[in-house]
């Protein structure tokens, strides 16, 4: 009978130790990245919604135009730039296509420079008014990405709209609908797409305000 040599029984047990070491090697990585994992899924949990609406401001109109059509209001709030960055971000937009006119992008930058500014804090926020609920809800619900006070945007001016219908008692009730359900054709090719999310509430209060525009 041949028995294995010391020798040979030595280097299988070196072997073994070299597996098992490397068994132990694995099982620290993955605990370490499991920890890290847990870690980082904690810090995200307690990390709060960002804002769906822009903080109301001298030029928050025009950001909204001319930013929110593109994108969410959240891609704005939940970020903190230098000015210059901000500037370098307009910039860049206006290369891939934004429709920012050269005379709004100094009122567009010192907006966003002044509310979303990682290296300075923004302004107190003033006490809330009338003007406050309703660029909110304009903001909200994207509604200066196609309209303005005084000019045609995609839309009608709230301008229009107002001296069309501010003279007629019972078209408030139509306005409010045509604000939650979309519509086209009224003023044009351009539909208005729905607000779903939009309450009877809110509706009524925007419209009342619409026709005020005179």
């Amino acid at each position: 009978m041949n028995l294995p040599s010391p020798a040979g029984r030595g280097a299988e047990g070196e072997g073994t130790d070299v597996s098992n070491d490397f068994r132990c090697h694995v099982k620290r990585h993955l605990v370490i990245l499991l920890l890290l994992a847990g870690l980082v899924h904690a810090q995200q949990a307690d990390e709060p919604e960002p804002p769906k609406t822009l903080t109301p401001g001298k030029g928050v109109e025009l950001t909204v135009a001319r930013c929110v059509t593109c994108h969410e209001a959240t891609h704005i709030t939940r970020t903190k730039l230098s000015r210059d960055e901000w500037e370098f971000n307009i910039k860049n937009m206006i290369e891939r296509g934004a429709q920012i006119a050269p005379n709004e992008i100094a009122p567009i930058l010192e907006y966003l420079a002044t509310y979303y500014n990682r290296d300075a804090p923004p302004p107190p926020a003033a006490a809330a008014s009338e003007g406050d609920a309703i660029t909110k809800l304009l903001n909200a619900n994207a509604c200066l990405a196609c309209h303005q006070t005084n000019k045609r945007v995609v839309g009608p001016s709230f301008q229009e709209v107002a001296a069309k219908y501010g003279a007629d008692g019972t078209a408030g009730a139509g306005i409010a609908t045509r604000l939650r359900q979309g519509s086209s054709g009224v003023w044009g090719a351009a539909p208005m797409p729905p607000n779903a999310g939009l309450s009877d509430a809110d509706a009524r209060q925007l419209v009342a305000w619409i026709l005020q525009q005179k």
